[in-house]
């Protein structure tokens, strides 16, 4: 039976896996399967436990009328008797603790502002969680503030952030939780923050990140410090000289390892796994000459995996497990405390998006690809083509609906820099029939695009548009030079390579309109569709997303503008580099444009802010240029990925719509 093309709905049927737990006595996983509300116009999750053959169970269970409730954070009890997540049931965010032989869920911490992370002491029989602010008990009361003021004062630099707000001047602190009791001991104190609590093997202390420097809200560069849990004495175990996620101890308490890198706070070159002693401190980098960055950085929009960042190390404390971006793909790898990295252990043409270890033979990933979202898969270490699919979602849906399939190509860039691009042809292809293109820039910049299920793309192919997008100089996966060749160039190489593609494109699939082009981008890519209509009249339409198009206001509006904006553009000074950011701003150029230009904004994007939206529009509508502005109340940058799924669904109506109405 012929299978029908893919809609816009279809992507509020995802059913979206995520974070793997693999049990104490390594014959169980827990995960985290994130569903999409369309009537409550939100998401829900809840955790599930199965069997390395599939055999599972819904784990936690619990409707609300008020609110959608999201179970997350699945953590195993140390002895595998329970299950601690963390759950909005009752409103905020609390730890709460399920047997697993059954029975009711019990609520562990009741505190009023709701916890953030946590985890088990090796004993369990403590947690560590992080709360914002001088922790308050539920039953205790507030007391009465007679005219109480709504005005905001701001004193720090770094004072908002996308999808939090303007933050209150509440700080992150680390406290322990003793599980019979329920009593609280606060950690750590004073005007920081402070997260990524982590206990050593032996139980006797706490490691945790955060910064105590005075010029943190210039130059965040955060330590390492250690609790002794005895004598409730702190001391700073690590003074980082760049940013350190994930810290994760060796079963012998010998080593600490984090990612991380050690080039300050303004890069975005690779990210390694870095060694610390625990007897000297001393650090070590082991994968140095593995020219690939540690983390997830493929980009799509049908991903919801709730995971945290983690390394995972053996039962010998010899070699730690990671995953790295390279090229489309999101791979498993371990390195060895010599820094011998291993070749990839899971497959190409696929994403890791998060992971567990069951032993040196066997792995538990979320495994994406062009054609799903992720499922839980167990994975032979030894043999990369050797894997169990354990759970299937979304197999009805696929079983119902066309996915395109991506073909990849390399190409050459005008400077002779080697370029990776796909291509996706439009549902009901046919030969010798020519087909409208949408180019896709990706974000940034320093993402990329690669191998997991883009359901924006699947529909514009759906569509009956062929759909290109490549991974310029700038995108993560090609190595430290690659990444770190845009800063200072934007809108240079970075401009030539997406051209490029474009070209090499119109050159070897004769199926494309040269006569019907069309661009689109996000962020960065917003920027980069910006660019290109003050460049060039060859795209029938555009669409600019979150994107910015004045550098010199972003730098005091935008969330990170006032380090982002320097350090993009090779310590451009917001004073003495006046002319420079100008002359980077698509604003300037604003009469070259004649592209008919749709531009998407979110209100609440405190990241490019909608000023940025504002400004470029009515210079376009001034200048006479057929545009549009469509504002979504309520969202910030990350509408295309995790907003409400009503404005979703909006946004792709808008968004395919311009186009559609500029086809022939």
């Amino acid at each position: 039976m012929t299978k029908r093309p893919i809609t816009a709905d279809d992507l509020c049927q995802f059913k979206f896996v995520g974070d793997p737990q693999v049990s104490p006595n390594k014959d169980k996983v827990a995960y985290v399967l994130t569903h999409v509300d369309q009537e409550k116009d939100g998401y829900y999750s809840y955790i599930y436990v199965t069997d390395l053959n599939g055999e599972g169970r819904k784990f936690t269970s619990h409707y609300s009328k008020d609110h959608l409730v999201k179970d997350v954070a699945p953590k195993w009890s140390p002895d595998g008797s329970s299950i601690a997540f963390r759950s909005n049931r009752t409103g905020k965010n609390q730890v709460w603790l399920l047997h697993t032989d059954g029975g009711e869920a019990v609520q562990l911490t009741d505190v009023k502002q709701g916890v953030g992370e946590f985890t088990w002491s090796p004993d369990g029989k403590q947690l560590a969680v992080t709360v914002h602010g001088e922790l308050k008990l539920s039953t205790e009361k507030d007391e009465e503030k007679k005219d109480k003021s709504d005005v905001k004062v701001i004193t720090r630099l770094r004072y908002k952030g996308d999808g939090v707000g303007i933050y209150n001047e509440d700080r992150k602190h680390v406290y322990l939780f003793d599980v019979e009791t329920k009593v609280f001991t606060k950690v750590t104190a004073g005007d920081h923050d402070f997260g990524q609590a982590r206990f050593s093997p032996d139980g006797k202390s706490l490691f945790y990140v955060g910064t105590k420097a005075e010029d943190k809200e210039w130059g965040y560069l955060p330590a390492i410090w250690k609790y002794d849990i005895a004598s409730k004495e702190e001391s700073l175990f690590y003074q980082g000289n760049g940013y350190v996620m994930a810290p994760s101890f060796s079963p012998d308490g010998k080593w600490l390892a984090v990612a991380g890198h050690t080039r300050g706070e303004r890069s975005q070159g690779n990210a390694n796994v870095l060694l610390l002693s625990v007897e000297t401190g001393e650090l070590k980098n082991v994968t140095e000459h593995f020219d690939y960055t540690v983390g997830n950085l493929v980009g799509v929009d049908a991903k919801y995996d709730t995971a945290e960042g983690r390394l995972i190390w053996d039962e010998t404390s010899s070699n730690i497990y990671f995953i790295a971006t390279v090229g489309g793909d999101c791979q498993l790898f371990k390195v060895s405390l010599d820094g011998e990295v291993s070749a990839a252990l899971t497959p190409g043409v696929a994403s890791v998006t998060s992971f567990d270890i069951v032993s040196d033979d066997q792995a538990v990933i979320v495994l994406a690809t062009p054609h799903s979202t992720g499922d839980v898969v167990v994975q032979d270490l030894k043999s990369i083509e050797n894997i169990v699919q354990v759970t299937d979602w979304n197999s009805e849906l696929y079983n119902e609906v066309h996915l395109s399939t991506p073909e990849n190509f390399q190409y050459k860039s005008t400077d002779g820099w080697d370029i990776e691009g796909w291509v996706m042809k439009p549902y009901g292809y046919e030969e010798g029939k020519k087909y409208p293109m949408i180019l896709q820039i990706h974000g940034g910049p320093a993402t990329a695009y690669g191998n997991g299920l883009h359901h924006e793309m699947q529909l514009m192919a759906a569509k009956g548009y062929v759909v290109l997008y490549t991974n310029p100089r700038g995108s993560h996966g090609y190595g430290h030079d690659f990444v770190n060749a845009v800063i200072g160039d934007y809108g240079g190489m970075d401009y030539t390579d997406i051209m490029a593609g474009v070209d090499y494109a119109l050159a070897n699939f004769d199926y494309i309109d040269q006569e019907e082009l069309f661009v689109t981008g996000g962020s960065y890519g917003g920027y980069m569709t910006n660019v290109i209509v003050t460049r060039t009249d060859r795209f029938k339409a555009a669409v600019t997303q979150r994107s910015i198009c004045n550098w010199h206001s972003f730098y005091g509006t935008s969330d990170i503008g006032f380090f982002f904006t320097e350090w993009q553009h090779g310590h451009a000074d917001l004073w003495d580099d006046y002319e420079k950011l100008i002359k980077l701003s698509p604003l300037h150029y604003a009469r070259n444009v004649k592209t008919p230009t749709l531009i998407l904004h979110s209100e609440q994007d405190l990241r490019c802010p909608m000023e940025q939206a504002e400004q470029w529009y009515v210079a376009l509508k001034r200048l006479g240029v057929d545009t549009k502005l469509v504002r979504f109340p309520d969202e910030n940058h990350d509408l295309s990925r995790s907003g409400k799924p009503k404005h979703r669904l909006e946004r792709l109506e808008h968004l395919i719509g311009w186009f559609e109405d500029r086809r022939k």
